[in-house]
């Protein structure tokens, strides 16, 4: 695939209304139940009622850390991975600090419940359903840290974005995940672009 310049992902201000179609807004975490969807079936036989939707759900912690290369994010009981590499951009004129984002993912079977544990700012990238990905599709929200975040069943996403050296979101899914991926820049040949700061005024 030939490489192309990163694509400038659009940013707004997360709200309720912003986030429609991609997620809703978290304000107790404690009391979010994450969304389920029935498990396929390959045939024309129903799933045995009671075992389409597998119950429970895995609650964790993410640490993020972020230096003047990256943004990294573990899992209390995951590998540590690199979810974005720094760039500068420029935003009406001024330059600010972006993350070159090379993969999103999304889990068919349930919601994802990002919530921010120490009231620090952050940033949510999401993608309508559809393995058909189109960047132009891709949005950025920033978070001012008051609430946070559950993308609902089929939407591409990415860890959060952090604004700051280190900080630490509460988390929620389903005890099974599935997980679908995509390599934007080995499938499409250039990055996702996003400014880490307040939509530009």
């Amino acid at each position: 695939m030939m490489s192309k310049g990163p694509f400038n992902v659009p940013i707004a201000l997360a709200s309720k209304e912003s986030l429609q179609g991609f997620g809703t807004i978290v304000t107790d975490f404690e009391n979010t139940r994450v969304e389920k969807r029935p498990w396929p079936v390959e045939g024309w036989r129903k799933a045995r009622k009671g075992t389409d939707i597998i119950p429970g759900e895995d609650v964790f912690e993410i640490t993020y850390a972020r230096n003047e290369q990256g943004i990294t994010m573990k899992k209390e009981r995951g590998r540590l991975n690199e979810i974005g590499r720094l760039t500068k951009t420029s935003c009406s004129n001024e330059e600010v600090t972006s993350v070159l984002v090379q993969e999103m993912t999304y889990h068919p079977d349930c919601g994802e419940v990002f919530f921010p544990k120490n009231g620090d700012a952050f940033i949510g990238l999401f993608a309508p359903p559809g393995d058909d990905f189109d960047p132009a599709t891709v949005r950025a929200f920033y978070f001012d840290g008051s609430f946070g975040v559950q993308c609902h069943p089929n939407v591409w996403h990415q860890g959060m974005y952090i604004l700051q050296d280190e900080a630490i979101m509460k988390g929620k899914q389903g005890p099974l995940h599935l997980c679908i991926t995509i390599d934007v820049v080995e499938e499409l040949g250039q990055y996702l672009s996003v400014p880490l700061q307040k939509p530009c005024q």
